[in-house]
């Protein structure tokens, strides 16, 4: 069951500057049924799944690469129905539904105009990120999903690349943008103004690039416009609070309604944002210091009502995002 007993409330007031799962990719695909398992290897897969199978595909995309996540999820269902009808969009959200798997990153196999919308809406409704390849400009230019990225490429196994570089790492550590995918090249059949129109600020799709013979992914943002590495540092902090919380709650005795009371939920919250801090989520001062807040109540200033309740109200903090350089501007000067 859901944490339900901690209510974390986190706004992103980030477009203008602007580990429970969070490493792991599921593959939802429609060869077989096939229920949810994880796999820490290729030759793992290729006990349940024949190598033209697009689960194989896509997994053995993720293990090649460097650093890769140490297990990937799959889970299928058949093609068609009983009725010998081709799964619809609406039975992969059913699927999805029906998995309780800890899974962050979602992938899917097909990757059809109808499917990428039915999986950005059910995204959205979810603390997770969905990725999908695209040869359709229009497929990513019609989207404008908050939690679902667009990369636009004709191998089909290229975002699932991408997700298999990145998962591994830690929430803010790194940027998406940069990221070199191993066993993928330029795309074929798309031409560097399409690539453009796509990258552009206003459009919020990826592709693959060259610059100075170095091939890496660009721009790392959602269809919505937010950079990934922003929201997940975001669902990494409100996960780690509800847990941390949580902890202290159950592991006391009790926590008692005093200002020691207070100062220990104080405490767990400090205790994330610091781990926020050391992971390069959070900004630093000119002394080094991490650039957060956090304000608790006296108990005194709790109203009667709340201590009755038993809740513990106006339990508040903010910080910096350490963001990420994406470009530079130089000017010099040459003297005689």
């Amino acid at each position: 069951m859901a944490i339900r007993d901690v209510e974390v409330t986190i706004t992103r007031e980030t477009q203008t500057v602007s580990q429970a799962g969070f490493g792991l990719p599921l593959i939802l695909g429609k060869s077989k049924s096939h229920e949810y398992k994880t796999y820490r290897s290729i030759q793992e897969v290729s006990d349940d799944f024949n190598v033209d199978d697009q689960e194989y595909r896509f997994a053995n995309r993720i293990f090649a690469q460097s650093p890769r996540p140490q297990r990937v999820a799959i889970k299928s269902i058949a093609d068609v129905n009983e009725e010998g009808d081709e799964a619809s969009p609406d039975q992969l959200v059913t699927a999805l539904n029906n998995t309780d798997g800890d899974f962050y990153f979602l992938l899917c196999t097909d990757q059809s105009a109808d499917v990428v919308s039915a999986l950005s809406d059910w995204i959205d409704t979810q603390r997770k990120l969905y990725f999908y390849t695209t040869g359709s400009i229009d497929t990513i230019l019609d989207s404008n999903s908050e939690r679902s990225i667009g990369l636009l490429h004709s191998d089909p196994t290229a975002a699932a690349g991408w997700v298999g570089r990145c998962a591994p790492t830690n929430p803010g550590s790194i940027t998406w943008k940069f990221k070199q995918v191993s066993g993928v090249g330029l795309s074929e059949g798309i031409n560097d103004d399409e690539i453009e129109l796509v990258i552009d600020d206003e459009s919020n799709g990826n592709a693959i690039i060259s610059q100075g013979g170095v091939l890496h992914t660009t721009p790392g943002r959602t269809t919505s416009g937010e950079f990934i590495d922003i929201l997940r540092s975001q669902d990494f902090v409100e996960a780690r609070l509800k847990e941390r919380v949580f902890t202290t709650l159950v592991n006391a005795p009790k926590v008692p309604f005093t200002n020691t009371g207070i100062a220990m939920i104080r405490a767990a919250v400090e205790s994330v944002l610091k781990s926020a801090f050391n992971n390069g989520i959070i900004a630093e001062d000119e002394n080094g210091e991490p650039l957060y807040n956090i304000s608790t109540p006296d108990r005194s200033d709790v109203p009667q009502e709340d201590r009755a309740k038993r809740t513990l109200p106006d339990v508040n903090f903010d910080f910096e995002l350490a963001g990420a350089i994406h470009g530079v501007a130089i000017t010099g000067a040459i003297r005689v």
